[in-house]
């Protein structure tokens, strides 16, 4: 099988580089970190805030109310205090329609049925991603690397969406040089969080990628029509409102966990005008970046950027959104004492949330920096090959 470009399309690693001891280290301390939370719940079972009542909730309230009031906050808030008794908190719904169609299944089981189900179908889906997107020699210590993630932890502890769209991500350009459609389809399927898919289509315009486009736009759309057919046709109007309703509540609220740049502004004290300026800067700067990167540079290094800026470019995501960059640290395999530090900083961050530092959580600056390293290795006009990650293009392209 031949690429675009005329070389060999191997797996989106070519080949297994010698890992950082530092970080697998790291990776093995945090995997024995994991297991004894793990057999800590089991056995305590503690009163955890599982952002899985939330999307229990929505489904039930699909289930049981008029969905077209799911986007007014009196309704489901009062919804959930019936499903919840003494509960204190809200979870509002802030996706779009169609996300409906992914988690209404969820309304069929009881709570501890449905999140056991979530949590199992999402863990077997990002294995199953990582092994596709991974080249064999890598493969097993790469998946444990993901599994011992702290971020994945989060994930699992809150019952959210990581694990899945993590899995569209990886498998969207693990298929994208080979099977473009395909991989098409997984980024159509992350409009369902469309916020962590801001970069891909500054990255698919880059390589020219029209099939993908194509085949990405067709799946969102679709999603969108069925939507139409299953739900009221007006909850796409209600969206947008009530997005930009909440996400004001949660700019004024500086909450713990947001690893944009303007939710770490913004728990330093910055005012939220300048806090939302700089992101909207960084954001276009993070933007412009990929472009180049995946116009002129190593398809591994460019995918490698995206997932490491696909967290603070996003206008909204939380420390459980930033598993991919478990893989950019693996394609990155970077052996400098910078690039290692800021590898390791930038993985074991979203454990300040499980501490009394969780005030302090600064997430995206040192993962700024990892993605300005990833493009700079990836622009310089020569490297070694085990930092390139690239074979030498032939000179001309193969027939097709």
């Amino acid at each position: 099988m031949h690429g675009r470009y005329g070389f060999p399309m191997p797996p989106v690693q070519t080949k297994a580089l010698p890992v950082s001891p530092m970080f697998v280290g790291v990776v093995a301390g945090c995997m024995c970190i994991n297991i004894a939370v793990l057999v800590w719940v089991l056995f305590k079972h503690p009163l955890l805030n599982c952002d899985f009542r939330g999307l229990w909730s929505f489904a039930e309230f699909a289930r049981q109310r008029p969905v077209g009031q799911i986007y007014q906050a009196a309704a489901l808030r009062a919804f959930q205090l019936q499903l919840y008794p003494g509960f204190r908190s809200f979870f509002p719904f802030q996706y779009p329609p169609s996300f409906l169609l992914a988690i209404s299944p969820l309304g069929d089981f009881n709570f501890a049925v449905a999140q056991s189900i979530w949590t199992v179908a999402g863990l077997v889906t990002l294995i199953a991603a990582g092994w596709m997107f991974f080249a064999p020699e890598l493969r097993c210590f790469a998946i444990l690397a993901l599994l011992a993630s702290p971020a994945c932890l989060l994930n699992g502890a809150a019952g959210e969406t990581g694990y899945f769209t993590a899995a569209l991500l990886l498998a969207g350009f693990a298929l994208l040089q080979t099977r473009p459609v395909s991989a098409g389809i997984f980024f159509g399927l992350l409009t369902l969080k469309p916020q962590l898919g801001v970069l891909i289509p500054f990255a698919l315009l880059a390589r020219g990628e029209l099939r993908a486009i194509i085949s990405a736009t067709l799946t969102a759309l679709a999603l969108a029509a069925v939507s139409c057919l299953v739900f009221p046709a007006r909850l796409w109007a209600d969206w947008p409102r009530a997005l930009l309703v909440y996400q004001g509540q949660y700019s004024a609220a500086a909450q713990n966990g947001d690893v944009t740049l303007a939710g770490d502004l913004r728990r330093l004290g910055a005012a939220a005008g300048a806090a939302w300026g700089l992101q909207a800067l960084i954001g276009l700067a993070g933007a412009a970046a990929v472009f180049l990167v995946f116009r002129r540079g190593p398809y591994r290094l460019a995918v490698a950027a995206l997932f490491a800026g696909a967290g603070f470019c996003a206008p909204h995501a939380y420390a459980y959104d930033t598993i991919p960059l478990t893989a950019a640290i693996l394609i990155l395999q970077p052996q400098s004492a910078i690039l290692v530090s800021l590898c390791v900083a930038s993985y074991l961050a979203p454990y300040l949330l499980l501490t009394g530092a969780d005030n302090w959580f600064a997430y995206a600056f040192p993962e700024i920096l990892l993605f300005l390293g990833i493009i700079y290795l990836a622009l310089i006009p020569e490297g070694p090959s085990h930092i390139r990650h690239e074979p030498v293009p032939a000179a001309k392209p193969c027939p097709k």
